[in-house]
């Protein structure tokens, strides 16, 4: 009698676990946020997004497909922008991360690009993806950490997802950009 209670007890346990499995999976699918058809990730928390923004960057940087804030880091907030850049072959994400970031420097800021500084970029495998992450000053004070995808990292299109944040925050801003990197799907 008790064995096969401790049976029930088992087989209800498993029914759980598996129901609290499926739950979870909803849950990260209910959170996760699609920007397009292609590309979705889940932030970490609330975001307020920054429609009327979006369109005045857009006027400095068409490629910018999304804006918002994430939260607050000593009382300004944390920017998180997602941006889609199109070439008209496709290349391997290696290539293009090198070609087209790390090698290219800010130039649509006016007077500001003087002040432009690559802190470092580089290349890693984290959770079975390889990932693509460079970080630099866009101007004097601030600190922008960037990931890069593509989709099977050969095609035509390029994502960039940056968030920016003051100089002093860099390593929040490495932590919080990873775990949203480690998120995306293509």
């Amino acid at each position: 009698m008790k064995k096969k209670h401790i049976n029930y007890i088992i087989i209800f346990g498993l029914f759980l676990f598996i129901i609290g499995s499926f739950s979870f999976n909803k849950l990260q699918d209910k959170e996760r946020l699609i920007i397009n058809s292609e590309f979705s990730l889940v932030l970490p928390k609330l975001n307020v997004n920054m429609a009327e923004l979006l369109v005045s960057l857009k006027k400095v940087n068409p490629n910018v497909i999304f804006l918002s804030s994430i939260g607050k880091s000593k009382s300004k907030p944390i920017l998180f922008a997602v941006s889609r850049y199109e070439n008209s072959k496709k290349e391997k994400l290696d290539t293009a991360f090198y070609k087209y970031t790390v090698d290219v420097k800010a130039t649509k800021l006016g007077k500001s690009s003087e002040k432009y500084k690559l802190i470092s970029y580089s290349r890693y495998k984290k959770g079975g993806a390889l990932l693509y992450t460079k970080v630099s000053s866009p101007m004097e004070g601030q600190c922008s950490v960037m990931y890069y995808f593509m989709k099977n990292n050969y095609n035509n299109v390029m994502y960039e997802i940056k968030l920016t944040a003051g100089i002093s925050e860099v390593k929040l801003l490495k932590t919080i950009a990873e775990k949203i990197a480690l998120s995306v799907r293509l």
